[in-house]
């Protein structure tokens, strides 16, 4: 599914426009998406997972835990959420479950961070779902407590445009962790004219961008310049994401 972040949305976003400290939300792409509203293209009778990451960019620990608000939805819609390592169906919005993220460190949902399951079925509309993550040791005890939000924007899609346009295929980084050479095999469709990798940093800024000249092959890339981290690395085609994953950096 195709998903763009949008301009902020005053209305919806003022309303849950806390102090946000040391917590920061972030994309698939490591970009910064706290206190916005995140678009995701959804075809009826389908489902559609989307992952945030949670870092933490303070110097001591800190325990989360997320809420949910359903702003919009059809009856016959359902959605579920994970976090901590539980998952909640739409009669659960809070999560018993807290996390725990070290300091500096991004926690996605393999390490019980969180994601977001969306199951539409016939109705057109768009729906509207906010995720809001705080700090248990201080909510609700300050007014300014640390806390983040973001919403979901599930816009009704044929998804014809895409399918037609837009496909291909990257497999995972091998090797990883890795200091010097990663390699990575891909495969562009016929339907499809141009391919990139592009590397961001922890922050979301492109760090390095290897433009494909062949349909598919194996590209073999140096990572010498990048300095020792964990970065994610983005497989584009026609300009259009298709595949976001990790890759570590280890010492030289």
């Amino acid at each position: 599914m195709k998903k763009i972040i949008t301009t902020f949305c005053l209305v919806l976003a003022g309303v849950f426009s806390f102090a946000q400290g040391s917590l920061r939300v972030l994309d698939d792409l490591g970009a910064n998406v706290s206190n916005t509203i995140y678009d995701v293209n959804i075809m009826a009778n389908s489902s559609v997972t989307t992952e945030f990451l949670v870092y933490n960019s303070d110097t001591i620990a800190h325990t989360y835990k997320c809420r949910r608000t359903i702003f919009t939805k059809d009856i016959t819609d359902s959605t579920q959420f994970c976090f901590g390592g539980l998952c909640y169906n739409w009669n659960s919005n809070l999560s018993s479950a807290s996390l725990t993220v070290a300091p500096g460190d991004t926690v996605d949902f393999a390490g019980f961070g969180f994601h977001a399951i969306f199951n539409s079925k016939l109705a057109t509309i768009t729906r509207a779902v906010h995720y809001r993550f705080y700090d248990t040791l201080t909510y609700p005890t300050s007014l300014f407590y640390d806390s983040t939000g973001v919403t979901i924007r599930y816009n009704f899609s044929t998804g014809i445009e895409d399918k037609v346009k837009t496909g291909g295929s990257i497999s995972n980084a091998y090797p990883n962790p890795t200091s010097s050479v990663v390699s990575m095999k891909y495969d562009i469709s016929d339907y499809s004219q141009n391919g990139q990798i592009i590397f961001y940093d922890m922050l979301g800024k492109s760090v390095k961008t290897i433009a494909l000249s062949d349909k598919k092959g194996i590209a073999k890339i140096n990572v010498d310049d990048l300095n020792s981290g964990i970065y994610f690395y983005s497989f584009l085609v026609d300009g259009k994401a298709i595949s976001t994953r990790k890759l570590v950096v280890s010492s030289k």
